[in-house]
């Protein structure tokens, strides 16, 4: 007992959820769970997912968890933004949901925690690093995608407890543009936008070759032009596949003749 209490205490920092299998790793069997959980040492949550009695859940703290466990999950979109003063809508701890990003479905233990999380399955960006191959002794999600730390523009969070992943401005805006086609709010790409003012283009370019979708990046376009962002003229586009033809995006929208898609009525502001 005091063994696996030692155990605890090394290696599970309070405020962080793992899964009950890291436990049993630990050499915790399920028995000394339950008896954890009634002598209050570990508190239960949704999911078969367990933390240290302390801090409350938050979600650095559980992304971190994520992470550590192999799952490439970053925070991105608005979220991403608002992390780095770059957006006005989504205020991270709000009442709107936190953006987050992974190639597949959560497991259940995360998916299951008490947290207000927009989840993105999505492919925005083709990620083309090394892949990581565990085997089922590790700590690690065997067999998993892309690590979190090589995906193209991911970055550690500034300023946050824990050091968790998010998504670069670059890389955030262009999950903004993809989310458009799904129904997301025009008037808040467009203002968004205009703040971002300092978008790098080399990785810019990157990440549009990147890319898994040809609509998706004529609507990154459009964006960054309807802002006159002096930034978009030193984008390198050689290569980048726009596709041939219209895209129809918003219905009974004006097209952009520029990169060819239907977009909101706009004429006050724009010169189509």
């Amino acid at each position: 007992m005091p063994d696996a209490l030692t155990a605890l205490r090394d290696h599970l920092p309070e405020g962080m959820p793992v899964p009950v299998r890291w436990l049993h790793a630990q050499g915790i069997s399920s028995a000394l769970v339950h008896h954890h959980v009634r002598a209050g040492w570990l508190q239960a949550l949704p999911g078969q997912a367990y933390l240290r009695p302390g801090p409350p859940l938050t979600w650095p703290a559980t992304l971190y968890a994520a992470q550590q466990v192999g799952i490439p999950v970053h925070v991105g979109h608005l979220s991403a933004l608002a992390l780095q003063g770059l957006s006005h809508y989504q205020p991270v701890g709000g009442q709107d949901p936190l953006h987050l990003y992974l190639p597949e479905r959560p497991p259940t233990w995360l998916s299951h925690l008490p947290l207000q999380v927009t989840w993105h399955h999505e492919q925005v960006i083709q990620e083309t690093a090394a892949r990581e191959f565990l085997t089922p002794g590790t700590l690690r999600e065997p067999g998993r995608h892309v690590p979190v730390m090589g995906k193209v523009g991911v970055m550690p969070a500034p300023r946050l407890p824990w050091p968790v992943f998010i998504a670069t401005p670059e890389r955030a805006a262009l999950e903004l543009a993809a989310g458009l086609t799904r129904g997301e709010s025009w008037d808040t790409a467009y203002e968004t936008f205009t703040g971002l003012t300092m978008l790098r283009p080399a990785l810019v370019r990157e990440l549009l070759l990147a890319c898994a979708r040809v609509v998706t990046r004529r609507i990154f376009l459009h964006l960054a032009q309807a802002s006159d962002h002096a930034w978009l003229s030193h984008v390198d586009l050689t290569g980048v596949n726009l596709g041939k033809g219209d895209r129809q995006v918003v219905p009974q929208g004006v097209l952009d003749p520029v990169w060819r898609i239907t977009v909101p009525r706009r004429e006050a502001e724009h010169d189509f």
